[in-house]
C-alpha cells in the first residue's frame, strides 16, 4: 500500500473507490451489453476475440492469452471437453499455474494452454503416416483420424504434451482450434467460454514468429520455443520475477514404460549383436581347431538370432493402436525417423533371412557360392546397424535430455554387444555339447574366452556410464538430468539397484567364473554341465539386466512440459 497523508486520506481513498468502480470486469462488460441489447441474445459469435479477417500469405492464426485476465476457472477446459465430446480422461486443453516471487511478494499466475499450432510442428514431422498436416491458409495443425496407425511417436515428439491418446478408439488425438468454427466466422469452444475473455484468437506473421523464438522467450521453466516454433501468445501488463516456475516443475514423476517397445528394442538389438558377433567369429581374427567345426556352430547361431529378431519385430505390433493399418507406416519416410526405422528393419530382416537360408543351404543339397554367402552376412550385419542407428534416432530427434546421443548410443549399442555375445556363446557351447567332433573346452580354448573378456569389458563400462547420472545430482540447479537422477535415486530406486545387481552378475561375475571354471570344476565330467548352466545363466541374466535398462530408459526421462500439463 502506498503511504496517505492523514489529512488527504479520506479523500485520496474516495477517489481510489470511485476510479475502481469505473473499471468493470470482462464479465461485467458483458452483461451490460446484453442488458442494453447491444448485443443478440445467446450471442454465439464474439467478433471482438477474433480477427476480421483470413490470414494473408505468411500469416497464421493463433491463440492469444491474456494472463492477467485468467482466473483458472477451467471453464475453457470444460467448454473443449464437451464440445469435443472427448473421453473422460481426455483433455485438449489445460490450466496450470505459475508461482515465485518472495515471501514477502508471492506472485502467482494461471496459464491456460492447449495446441500451439507451431509454424515447425514436430508431430507432422515424425508421424510416419503422414496423420498431421498444417492448413496452408489458416497454418491450424490438424490431425487426421482417419490416417492414423495409433503408434503414439508424436506424443514422444511434441515437447508440449498435447497429442493425446484413445486407448478406445487406437488413436491419437489433438486440438484443431475448432476449425470448423473458425470457417463459419465463430469462435472456438474455449474462446467463447472464458468468463473474463482471456482467450482470442488472433493472426500473427510466421516470420516474426521465428525472430521472437530466437531469444527462447515462450514462459518460465517450458520447453524452449526454438525446437517447434509455437504460435500462442501470452501477454501481460507484469513484469514476473526471475523465480517463476510451473508450480509441478519439482515433481517429476515416472513416464509411460511403453512396454512393447521395450521388448521390440531389446530383443532386435540383441538379433543385431548376434549376428555381428558371428561375423567376428567368421573372420580371419578368429581361428577354430579345425576350422571346419565351425560349420556345425552357424546354422544354430544364425536361426537363434533371426528368430529373435522377429520376435522382436512382432512385439512392436503390440504398441499400435491400429495394428491392422501398420503398412502405412512408410508413409512418412521422407521426415520421419520411426518410417526410417521400420523400413531398416525390415530389410535387416530380408538380408539375414537370406544369408540365413544360404548359411543352411550345404545341409540340403545346394551349392552357394562362398562369396556371395558372405558379401550377404556383411550386408545382413551392416543393416542391422543402420536398423539400430534409426532406433537410436527416434528417441534423440524428441531432444529429451536423457535421450540425448550419448546416452542413447551407447546404451542401445552396448545393449546390442552385452547380448549379443553370451547369446553367441551359449549356442555354441549347446552345438559342441551335440557334435561329435567338437568339444566344450575347443570353444572356450579358442574364442570363448575372449568373448567372456569382451562381455566383461563392455558391460562393466555400461554399468558404469549408467551410474555416472548420479553425478547430476550434485549441479545445484534443477535440470532435466537432475530430476531423472532424483528418480533414479527416490521411487526407482529398487529397480535401479536391481538393474546394477542382475547387470554386474550376468555381465561380470559368470564371465569371471566361466574363466576361472577349471579351478573351479576340476572333476571332468562335472566340467561341461557346470560351463552348460553358467553360460544360460548369464545369457538370461544379462538379458534381464537390459530390460530393466530399458524400462528405466523410457520411465526415468524427464522433460520440460507446459504448466498443467503431465509429460508423456
Amino acid at each position: 500500500m502506498l503511504a496517505i497523508d492523514s489529512g488527504n486520506a479520506n479523500t485520496f481513498l474516495l477517489e481510489l473507490l470511485l476510479d475502481h468502480q469505473q473499471q468493470t470486469t470482462a464479465v461485467e462488460k458483458f452483461a451490460q451489453l446484453h442488458e442494453r441489447d447491444e448485443l443478440p441474445l445467446q450471442a454465439m459469435h464474439y467478433r471482438q476475440l477474433m480477427p476480421m479477417s483470413r490470414p494473408a500469405a505468411g500469416e497464421q492464426y493463433a491463440f492469444e492469452v491474456d494472463l492477467d485476465a485468467c482466473s483458472g476457472c477451467k471453464a475453457c477446459v470444460t467448454a473443449c471437453h464437451n464440445l469435443n465430446g472427448l473421453e473422460e480422461n481426455e483433455v485438449w486443453r489445460s490450466v496450470g499455474l505459475l508461482h515465485g516471487g518472495t515471501t514477502e511478494l508471492p506472485v502467482i499466475q494461471h496459464v491456460t494452454t492447449a495446441c500451439h499450432h507451431c509454424v515447425e510442428p514436430a508431430c507432422l514431422h515424425g508421424c510416419p503416416v503422414k496423420a498431421f498436416e498444417k492448413d496452408p491458409v489458416t497454418g491450424i495443425v490438424k490431425h487426421l483420424d482417419d490416417q492414423c496407425i495409433g503408434c503414439q511417436y508424436c506424443m514422444l515428439k511434441c515437447p508440449y504434451d498435447v497429442p493425446k491418446y484413445s486407448k478406445s478408439k487406437g488413436i491419437v488425438r489433438k486440438c484443431d482450434m475448432c476449425s470448423d468454427r473458425l470457417a463459419a466466422d465463430e469462435a472456438p469452444a474455449c474462446v467463447q467460454a472464458c468468463p473474463n475473455q482471456a482467450i482470442r484468437i488472433s493472426i500473427v506473421n510466421q516470420q516474426q514468429v521465428i525472430e521472437e523464438c530466437e531469444s527462447n522467450v515462450f514462459l518460465p521453466g517450458v520447453p524452449e520455443p526454438e525446437y517447434t516454433l509455437p504460435t500462442t501468445i501470452y501477454k501481460s501488463q507484469r513484469v514476473m520475477p526471475r523465480n517463476v516456475l510451473p508450480a509441478d516443475y519439482y515433481n517429476s514423476r515416472p513416464a509411460h514404460a511403453h512396454t512393447p517397445l521395450i521388448v521390440m528394442l531389446v530383443l532386435t538389438q540383441m538379433s543385431v549383436g548376434a549376428f555381428v558377433v558371428e561375423q567376428f567369429l567368421q573372420s580371419k581374427l578368429v581361428t577354430l581347431a579345425g576350422s571346419a567345426t565351425i560349420e556345425h556352430l552357424r546354422p544354430a547361431q544364425l536361426i537363434s538370432a533371426l528368430l529373435l529378431g522377429l520376435l522382436g519385430l512382432s512385439a512392436a505390433i503390440f504398441h499400435l493402436g491400429r495394428p491392422r493399418l501398420a503398412y502405412r507406416a512408410f508413409i512418412g519416410l521422407a521426415t520421419s525417423w520411426l518410417s526410417r526405422e521400420i523400413l531398416a528393419f525390415t530389410l535387416f530382416a530380408g538380408l539375414a533371412s537370406a544369408y540365413v537360408a544360404v548359411a543352411c543351404a550345404g545341409y540340403v543339397g545346394w551349392n552357394v557360392s562362398p562369396a556371395v554367402e558372405a558379401a550377404l552376412g556383411i550386408s545382413a550385419g551392416a543393416a542391422g546397424v543402420l536398423a539400430v542407428v534409426c532406433s537410436m534416432m527416434i528417441y534423440i530427434d524428441t531432444r529429451r535430455v536423457f535421450w540425448g546421443p550419448l546416452f542413447t548410443v551407447t546404451k542401445f549399442f552396448g545393449t546390442s554387444l552385452v547380448l549379443g555375445i553370451p547369446v553367441a556363446l551359449l549356442i555354441s557351447l549347446a552345438a559342441a555339447a551335440c557334435a561329435v567332433d567338437l568339444t566344450i573346452d575347443q570353444i572356450l580354448s579358442s574364442y570363448g574366452r575372449r568373448l567372456c573378456h569382451a562381455l566383461i569389458v563392455i558391460a562393466g563400462s555400461k554399468l558404469i556410464f549408467e551410474a555416472m547420472i548420479f553425478g547430476a545430482l550434485r549441479n545445484q540447479r534443477h535440470t532435466p538430468l537432475k530430476r531423472t537422477a532424483l528418480l533414479l535415486k527416490g521411487e526407482l530406486s529398487m529397480i535401479m539397484t536391481a538393474r546394477f545387481i542382475i547387470g554386474g552378475m550376468g555381465g561380470i561375475l559368470l564371465p569371471l567364473i566361466l574363466l576361472g571354471e577349471r579351478q573351479l570344476a576340476p572333476v571332468a565330467g562335472f566340467q561341461p554341465l557346470f560351463i552348460g548352466i553358467f553360460a544360460l545363466l548369464m545369457a538370461g541374466l544379462c538379458m534381464a539386466g537390459e530390460f530393466i535398462e530399458r524400462y528405466l530408459f523410457f520411465t526415468a526421462v524427464v522433460a520440460p512440459k507446459m504448466p498443467g500439463t503431465q509429460a508423456t
